[in-house]
C-alpha cells in the first residue's frame, strides 16, 4: 500500500532532504534557512507520523539535518579562527607596508 499523498506523505520528506543536501553542498545558506523554514512548518503541520514509513523518512530527514547544521558549526568556528588569525596579524602587516614605504622613499 502506497503512502498518501500530501503534507504528510514520504515523498514530501524526501524532498525536504534532497533541498536540504543540496543548498548546503552549494554552501547557499538563505536557501537552508527557506527550507529548513518550510520543513519545520510542515513537521509541525503533519504531526506525528502516522507510518513507519513516515517514521523512517523523518528520522532519515532528521539525520541529514543534524549533520548539516554540524557542517555549519565547523565552518564558523573555521571561520572564526581565519578572522581571528587575520586580525593578528594585522599589526606584522601594517609594520612590514610601513618598513617597505620608508625603504622606497630612501631610494628616492
Amino acid at each position: 500500500m502506497s503512502e498518501k499523498a500530501g503534507p504528510t506523505s514520504i515523498e514530501l520528506w524526501k524532498r525536504f532532504e534532497t533541498a536540504l543536501l543540496e543548498h548546503a553542498n552549494a554552501e547557499d545558506w538563505d536557501k537552508v534557512v527557506k527550507v529548513n523554514a518550510l520543513m519545520v512548518q510542515a513537521l509541525k503541520k503533519a504531526g506525528k507520523p502516522a507510518t513507519k514509513s513516515q517514521l523512517v523518512a523523518r528520522k532519515a530527514l532528521a539525520t541529514t539535518h543534524a549533520n548539516i547544521l554540524q557542517n555549519l558549526h565547523q565552518k564558523k568556528d573555521k571561520l572564526q579562527q581565519d578572522i581571528h588569525q587575520f586580525k593578528g596579524q594585522q599589526d606584522g602587516l601594517a609594520a612590514y607596508q610601513l618598513t617597505r614605504l620608508s625603504g622606497e622613499i630612501n631610494d628616492i
